[in-house]
Formats: structure tokens, sequence, C-alpha cells
């Protein structure tokens, strides 16, 4: 569960990027596609902006980046703390590889 860095105090991205363990493409896309209408839900999270999602093509079909904008660190904690997220990440550890996150600040 990825918490924003002590420094951000308003808005802020953050840049999951996602390896899937072979045969299991699909099932994270769909693990995401499930976070991602929680996400978009305007009144279950409120705080988040922009939740998009993508995935590699070609050899690379098993990466995932999203690019998710919250309002605010607390944003991001509602976020991490909803059913859709918590019941999907309890099984990533089955069909993920790898998983890494970074922050940024618009300017």
């Amino acid at each position: 569960m990825a918490t924003a860095p002590e420094q951000i105090k308003g808005e802020f991205w953050l840049i999951a990027t996602i390896v899937a363990k072979k045969g299991k493409e699909d099932d994270v896309q769909q693990a995401i596609e499930t976070i991602g209408k929680s996400a978009k839900d305007k009144e279950a999270e409120p705080g988040t902006i922009h939740y998009i999602t993508t995935r590699g093509v070609g050899d690379k079909s098993n990466h995932f980046v999203i690019l998710e904008k919250y309002t605010s660190p607390e944003a991001l904690v509602a976020h991490n703390n909803t059913e859709a997220y918590k019941s999907v990440m309890g099984q990533a550890r089955d069909v993920i590889e790898s998983l890494s996150t970074e922050f940024s600040e618009e300017f």
C-alpha cells in the first residue's frame, strides 16, 4: 500500500507500475478494472481526480501503468481503504511479479 511522502500537502500524481506474473496478465487487468470502477465513482472516492490505466503491447503485455491523481494524501488513504482496493491487493501476491510507485507534483 503506497503512502504519499510527507512533503506532499495538496494535489499529486501517483504512478504505479505493475508487472504481472506469466499467465496472470488478464487477472491483473481485471483487478485493476475493479479498483478503477471504485476510483472513478465520485461518491465513493471524491478525492480521486483521475485514474488512468494502461497496458503494454506485444512482449510487454504483462506491464501495466496506472496514473492516479488525488486531491490530497488523505484522498489516497481513502482510496487504499476501499473494499475494492483491499480485496484486490489481498490477492496481489498470486498474480503480481512486481509493483513500484512514484509520486509527482505538477508545476
